[in-house]
């Protein structure tokens, strides 16, 4: 099979929509000999931050001498982005080849978009010979198709509201769901710091047998740096100043958890040294995480897209860029809380350039637009991203600061756009490639 085909037969699959549970993703796991059981395994839950916490982990773990693996999602421009190693993404010939082989299987069994996407990261993991993989849960836990791992550490971020259709109306039933990943005899690692839902996750903890670890202490007084920023902090007792290519408030947070998994991991029967988290922190490479992408005018790209992320965004904007105001692109998948959304947008914009993107799931454009007139933002439309893309840099001057943020679809579509004008020379990007792929 060739790889358009394969990409092509993966992304027909999105019509089975969303099945929540593991008997279809248990069958397909048994047919390709169970490739999950290869490898040690770190799983990781919450409604923000589980991307950079397995980014940061997978990249701890390769400065720590392990072959390893990471499995994420979604990805902003190539499929590929969702599967890597240390050695590299995922290759076109490998994923044809399991699309080939296990073609008939899919069919009959009516694996899903998501299903295929699990199977196909453990089935590589194990061809590549990983020894530990970082798996990022996709929806919820409980029936997410990954929770069909044994993992040796399990993290649930922390709680917010997303995904409400699927996981529940309130936050004690979205972290129920997540709390679906607690297994006997695995430590639970949280940044989590609500009481009633650390209560939750500490008496699932007790019914289920294991123990619960809140995230490490660090102190939010960073500094930014042109790369990141750096942070105080004890390692082993040794009072140290640590950087991170990921910056901001929510990044400490995640540090944290990160810094107490290698803990936890360092007592079971891995090795990770002091050496290999300072250099892991500082060289993770998770694009769109406020990832500052050109100069002259600046341009920031961040995936947040919910109320909390918007949140976690805006302060960062706030201490990176203070008494600053920016050009807002932003674009949604269809969700209730766009006013609450925009209206967390608003302190920081000047002049907001609405989008749709290119999905099923967007939403509609009327809705985003009495977003913004309730939270008195200024704005132009065009429902076109490259469009909006060259919009915003003809409003922008060379001193402004632009923002394009809302979900990955539109991020995807405006790096798309950006390479495409870096192409041209007409303009310049700090990156050869803004995207998680290298080959």
């Amino acid at each position: 099979m060739r790889y358009d085909d394969a990409i092509k037969f993966i992304y027909n699959l999105e019509l089975f929509g969303i099945k929540m549970g593991l008997d279809n993703i248990t069958r397909f796991l048994d047919h390709l000999g169970n490739p999950q059981d290869s490898f040690k395994s770190i799983h990781v839950a919450g409604t923000n931050g589980k991307g950079s916490v397995s980014s940061l982990m997978f990249s701890v773990l390769c400065k720590a001498g392990y072959k390893t693996g990471v499995f994420t999602s979604p990805h902003l421009v190539d499929f590929r982005e969702r599967f890597r190693t240390d050695a590299g993404n995922i290759d076109k010939r490998s994923l044809a080849e399991f699309v080939g082989q296990n073609k008939q299987f899919i069919i009959d069994a009516r694996i899903t978009f998501f299903e295929i996407s699990t199977a196909l990261a453990f089935w590589y993991f194990r061809k590549m010979g990983v020894e530990v993989a970082v798996v990022e849960v996709g929806l919820g836990g409980r029936l997410d198709a990954t929770n069909v791992i044994k993992p040796r550490v399990s993290v649930i971020t922390h709680i917010d509201f997303d995904h409400t259709k699927n996981l529940g109306p309130t936050l004690e039933k979205i972290a129920y769901e997540k709390a679906g990943i607690i297994k006997a005899g695995v430590p639970l690692v949280t940044g989590e710091k609500r009481p009633e839902l650390l209560t939750l996750f500490k008496n699932t903890c007790n019914e289920r047998g294991t123990k619960l670890f809140r995230s490490v202490k660090i102190s939010r007084d960073f500094e930014y740096t042109s790369d990141g920023m750096r942070f105080h902090y004890k390692l082993n007792g040794n009072e140290e100043t640590l950087s991170s290519s990921l910056a901001g408030a929510h990044q400490i947070d995640n540090i944290a958890i990160v810094l107490k998994c290698a803990e936890l991991l360092n007592r079971d029967s891995l090795s990770i040294s002091d050496k290999a988290i300072r250099s892991g922190l500082k060289h993770c490479h998770w694009p769109a995480r406020f990832q500052k992408v050109a100069t002259k005018p600046t341009i920031v790209l961040d995936a947040a897209h919910n109320a909390d992320g918007t949140r976690a965004l805006v302060a960062t904007f706030k201490k990176a860029y203070p008494g600053r105001k920016a050009l807002l692109l932003c674009g949604f998948l269809e969700r209730p809380d766009l006013d609450v959304i925009m209206k967390e947008y608003a302190p920081i914009v000047r002049r907001a350039v609405l989008t749709r993107p290119d999905s099923t799931r967007a939403a509609e454009i009327e809705g985003v637009i009495w977003a913004a007139v309730g939270a008195e933002i200024d704005f132009d439309v065009k429902l076109n991203i490259a469009e909006a893309v060259d919009r915003i840099l003809h409003i922008a001057g060379k001193d402004d600061i632009i923002v394009m943020s809302g979900s990955h679809y539109t991020l995807g579509e405006a790096i798309k756009r950006l390479h495409a004008l870096r192409d041209k020379k007409q303009i310049k990007l700090l990156t050869a490639d803004i995207t998680l792929l290298n080959g």
